[in-house]
């Protein structure tokens, strides 16, 4: 079963090719190679990102997509490398965290074989850029999600099945998450839950959460009006 791996990218301040070999180093080392690579790169200033992908190309397939489509909006970048792949199961990955485990890719094999729709996984935070992890939890349902109250963490722990249309609203950005995963609870039920600790959050300066934190009282609003 092809999986997806699905990374928006940017320039991210001088650090994609850093972050993207962290990712691409631990995918090497999955057990079930049975995965690809869907990059959308919203990059202006460089190509770092291009030369990553094309630095990794012969160890695993990588498919790149410039995305110069509302530059700045993560969601849509998301959206973009979500709409261009071909896996059977589309996991999401932001470019500035970290694949914990070497079987991520085998555990959402096995959890996909039955009638699942969409999964999440374990997961911690590193603030030291992944010299260690804290903070480990499982992600959890709760009924605040739209005012923000995520419990279930970053867009990285969720793999969606193929075919279920769901995209990221891309009028949002600090609650593109709680929208996606109160929509799929909704109308999918509940997801499988990968209890391994396979995704790390990295904390650091430029994050979106830090950056962008003025637009949470105005995404819940939209959130109040978008559902009634």
């Amino acid at each position: 079963m092809r999986v997806s791996f699905c990374i928006p990218c940017y320039e991210s301040h001088g650090k994609a090719k850093q972050y993207l070999f962290e990712i691409f180093h631990a995918l090497t080392q999955q057990t079930c190679k049975d995965f690809n690579v869907w990059i959308s790169d919203q990059s202006q200033s460089n190509d770092d990102v291009l030369e990553a992908c094309q630095e990794y190309a012969d160890l695993f397939e990588i498919n790149y997509v410039k995305n110069n489509n509302l530059l700045g909006n993560i969601s849509a970048n998301t959206n973009c490398a979500l709409g261009h792949a071909d896996g059977e199961v589309l996991k999401v990955m932001f470019q500035d965290d970290f694949i914990l485990t070497k079987t991520l890719v085998e555990e959402l094999d096995k959890a996909f074989q039955n009638d699942v729709l969409w999964a999440v996984t374990g997961f911690a935070h590193t603030n030291n850029g992944g010299y260690s992890h804290y903070n480990f939890k499982l992600p959890q349902y709760n009924d605040r999600l739209l005012e923000g109250v995520n419990t279930l963490s970053s867009p990285s722990i969720l793999a969606m099945r193929n075919g279920l249309n769901e995209f990221f609203d891309e009028k949002l950005t600090m609650l593109m998450d709680c929208d996606m995963y109160y929509r799929l609870y909704k109308y999918h039920g509940e997801p499988a839950v990968l209890t391994d600790y396979h995704i790390s959050n990295r904390e650091h300066k430029n994050q979106t959460q830090r950056l962008q934190e003025h637009l949470l009282p105005s995404e819940i609003e939209y959130l109040k009006e978008k559902y009634k």
